[in-house]
């Protein structure tokens, strides 16, 4: 039977959101496992619905998207709480 039969969509979303937890749980950037899990879970499956089935690509895009979200946070509360201007 061929791989892409086989992948039922559940366990795709959830290997791929494992694999990107634990390269963020690993690298240190996981400060709420719940919030992470869910940002990830929402990534992935949204690219599910476009039509891509690589665990990995879907697990590096969701990281990129995470880091990304991550950062603009970081800036925007720099922002509001920057008092030197």
């Amino acid at each position: 039977m061929s791989a892409w039969f086989r992948d039922d969509p559940a366990l795709l979303l959830e290997e791929a959101v494992q694999i990107a937890f634990n390269f963020l749980s690993r690298s240190g950037e996981v400060e709420d496992p719940m919030e992470t899990a869910g940002f990830l879970a929402d990534r992935i499956f949204f690219m599910m619905g476009q039509g891509q089935r690589n665990r990995v690509a879907l697990a590096n895009r969701a990281i990129a998207a995470y880091q990304r979200d991550r950062k603009a946070r970081a800036n925007e509360h720099a922002a509001v709480f920057d008092r030197t201007g």
